[in-house]
């Protein structure tokens, strides 16, 4: 893809990792300092929460920044600090200053999704930006499998606070890797005028956006087939640990479960280059989460774990094409100077919903069992197709770009 692409991946990839890795790391500290499960599931909900708030707003700070890199070294060093903050202060402090730490790092967290993201079109020709989408859904994937395996495999052999400590100076060094990357300062970072000549407002770019949204059948309909789909997958971290004991195996077998949709997605998504060349991104995302649904259908049906697992690699393995397919229909569907900030909504989105479905797993448990539940999220997938299936616009392969201004 050329080096520029490259370098931009590379420290997207590390920034990602260390983001995706601090969940874990810091359920580990908190619940070896406190013996609170509680307390650590907000401290985690607390990174999570403010991206609904200040996606939209990051997204549409860097359509209109000049200089960008400021804003994603920021990024890195409030991750490193506040994670430094909880390994000082957890146990050691109140409730309410751990809570307030991960709102801090919550706050610039969208820069990790949409911001990068943005990027890729501007570094990249229109033929290459297939695979590089692609490539940058593998990043997530990536980031996904490595950062909670590194995390799990430093606090198992030197402890919690290791782990925390690790994740944090990964996150540090990731500062480095955005000082070689490319940003560029392009049509699509200019600020854009208004009728009368003067300058837009933030609040007219953050309206803009929500109107284009709307105003755009088939972005509309893929925003929200994926944020449903994504909501009820946070349901599958506690489920499948319920799911593993529910197969005669202990808790933490469910893990190896949610490893293998993972591996499976990381296949897929470096598949999707050659998959989004040949077939519509409509298409190619209607069939995958079929193909994922069926997969997880598979996994609550399965007798035995070892029968669950292949099941497992093969959901992942279909939903790996659905993140490169939603950013090649987003890259046709937006304007140019408006891209990140619709980029960064829809991650800002999908990662509050998947924290809202993790959040309601426990009322579902009330009542469901673990294979019912697993059932649940497949059927969803299935039902979050209805706006993709009633919108008809299709999109031809492969030289699909952002709008421009």
């Amino acid at each position: 893809m050329g080096g520029a692409a490259t370098r931009l991946l590379a420290a997207a990839t590390l920034s990602r990792l260390a983001d995706s890795a601090a969940g874990i790391a810091v359920t580990l500290l908190v619940i070896a300092r406190t013996d609170d499960v509680r307390l650590a599931g907000l401290v985690v909900a607390a990174f999570a929460l403010p991206t609904l708030l200040t996606g939209p707003i990051l997204g549409a700070l860097l359509d209109r920044l000049p200089a960008k890199r400021p804003l994603f070294i920021a990024n890195q060093l409030i991750l490193a600090a506040t994670l430094t903050g909880v390994l000082v202060l957890a146990g050691r402090s109140p409730t309410i200053l751990l809570i307030a730490l991960g709102l801090l790092a919550g706050l610039t967290a969208p820069v990790l999704t949409g911001g990068y993201s943005s990027i890729l079109p501007q570094v990249l020709p229109p033929a290459r930006l297939t695979r590089g989408n692609a490539a940058d859904a593998a990043s997530y994937n990536i980031a996904g499998l490595g950062g909670p395996a590194l995390a799990s495999a430093i606090a198992s052999t030197a402890g919690a606070g290791a782990a925390l400590a690790s994740v944090a100076a990964i996150a540090a060094i990731g500062v480095a890797l955005i000082l070689i990357a490319p940003m560029p300062t392009t049509s699509a970072a200019v600020t854009t005028t208004t009728a009368a000549g003067g300058r837009e407002s933030l609040p007219t770019a953050l309206r803009d956006g929500v109107r284009l949204v709307m105003r755009e059948p088939l972005l509309r309909a893929t925003t929200v087939t994926t944020t449903v789909s994504h909501t009820v997958q946070g349901l599958l971290p506690v489920t499948l640990p319920l799911l593993a004991l529910q197969l005669g195996h202990p808790a933490e077998h469910g893990g190896w479960i949610l490893t293998a949709i993972s591996f499976g997605a990381l296949i897929g998504s470096l598949a999707s280059a050659h998959l989004l060349i040949r077939i519509p991104p409509r298409t190619a995302l209607i069939g995958a989460l079929v193909c994922y649904g069926s997969g997880v259908a598979a996994i609550a049906a399965a007798p035995t774990l070892s029968i669950a697992l292949p099941f497992a690699a093969l959901a992942g393995l279909a939903n790996g094409p659905v993140l490169a397919a939603t950013m090649t229909i987003r890259q046709h569907c937006t304007p140019a100077h408006r891209y990140a900030q619709i980029v960064a909504t829809g991650a800002s989105i999908k990662t509050g919903g998947y924290a809202l479905g993790a959040a309601t797993t426990g009322l579902l448990a009330a009542h469901l069992t673990a294979r019912q539940i697993v059932f649940f999220v497949a059927g969803v997938q299935l039902l979050a197709l209805v706006p993709l299936l009633t919108n008809r616009q299709r999109i031809v392969p492969p030289h699909a770009t952002p709008k421009p201004a």
